[in-house]
This record gives C-alpha cells, sequence and structure tokens, in this order.
C-alpha cells in the first residue's frame, strides 16, 4: 500500500493531463493531478515547449520509480517463497 500507484495520462484537445491514483494505508483511494502541459504541435513559445518536455520527464520517472519498486517486490516475494520450501526428487523409472 501507498508504493505503487495507477498513473493517468489523458489527452483532451491539445492539453495533456498527468493523474495519479495511490491507496493509502487505510485502503482510501486518493486521486492527484500531477500536472497539465500544452502539446506543442505547431511552433509554439519556449515555455510551451519547456512545460511539455517537463511534463513528459516526470511521467518517465514516475514510470520508472514504478518499475524499480515492482522489480524490487517481486524479487523479495520470490525469495520469500524459496525460504522455508525444500526439493524433493523422485527417482525416474523408465520402462
Amino acid at each position: 500500500k501507498d508504493q505503487f500507484g495507477i498513473v493517468g495520462m489523458q489527452v483532451a484537445g491539445n492539453v495533456l493531463h498527468l493523474n495519479l491514483l495511490i491507496r493509502d494505508m487505510v485502503n482510501v483511494y486518493r486521486y492527484y493531478h500531477l500536472q497539465s502541459a500544452e502539446i506543442p504541435v505547431q511552433f509554439s513559445d519556449e515555455a510551451v515547449v519547456t512545460k511539455f518536455i517537463e511534463t513528459l520527464l516526470l511521467l518517465r520517472n514516475i514510470v520508472i520509480t514504478n518499475l524499480s519498486l515492482l522489480y524490487h517486490a517481486l524479487i523479495a516475494t520470490s525469495q520469500r517463497q524459496m525460504e522455508g520450501s525444500t526439493t524433493v526428487s523422485t527417482p525416474r523409472d523408465d520402462y
């Protein structure tokens, strides 16, 4: 809980919206609007392009962080499953 979020990326016209849905410690879902940016589909002001790039970089960082958390959670889970487990081999019967 409070580790993984559902990232929402919505495009409305020429605006990109980044949102995040996270379940907190008491199982309440929280919705956060992270950022909005105009998508520069034609020659645009420098500030518009900069804001759009910042938004894409923010999205990239969220994805990298979530992938890293997921990877490490899977390793920890598989190691816990290996602890205390035994391997039993049976003799092979060749007929």
